[in-house]
């Protein structure tokens, strides 16, 4: 009889350390916190590139920019217009800049007042250059952190100037294709 009192203890005192650990072990998992109210808005990212009565195209080709017959140092220059379509603030930039063909150029990317500023012959007016340098591998702001604000509805105006070297391959001709990026603000 006194081994099953022991036993009896033993048994209880075993029921009394699990449900001591199991209390202690519920309040580790036991969490609470309140949150305030919030809004959540939608929106639409819409990047436009070319006149705002241009219809919407995969492959936008700059008007002007390609020229026939340059001479050593010649070039082709042209306005692209840069537009936020969307409903939200977005910040965008040239990703990247590839030539295909074995004619090289040199890019200088300006930013002007208007798409007449950026005359077909001579220089643009009140240009701000964004880059100048080799076109191929171009990518401006050159580093995605500096990327251009632009908010619902504005726009921004590039020129764009193609300029080859002093001694171009002769017969040749290059395709150069300008690849946007934009992102939420």
């Amino acid at each position: 009889m006194k081994h099953g009192r022991y036993w009896a203890l033993a048994a209880a005192s075993v029921l009394v350390v699990s449900f001591g650990s199991a209390q202690v072990t519920g309040a580790l998992w036991r969490d609470e916190e309140v949150l305030g109210g919030g809004t959540i808005t939608s929106g639409t990212l819409d990047i436009k590139l070319g006149p705002e009565s241009s219809a919407e195209v995969p492959n936008f080709v700059i008007p002007g920019l390609g020229n026939t017959g340059l001479v050593p140092n010649g070039f082709a220059q042209a306005p692209l217009l840069i537009r936020n379509n969307g409903s939200t603030p977005f910040v965008f930039r040239l990703q990247s800049t590839t030539v295909n063909g074995s004619l090289p150029f040199t890019l200088t990317a300006s930013t002007v007042v208007s798409a007449a500023a950026c005359p077909a012959a001579g220089a643009p007016i009140g240009a701000t250059v964004l880059f100048n340098g080799n076109a191929a591998g171009a990518q401006v702001p050159t580093t995605p952190a500096a990327a251009r604000p632009l908010a619902p509805g504005s726009n921004e105006v590039w020129c764009f100037r193609l300029t080859t070297s002093d001694q171009p391959p002769q017969t040749s001709t290059s395709t150069v294709t300008f690849s946007f990026r934009a992102d939420q603000a």
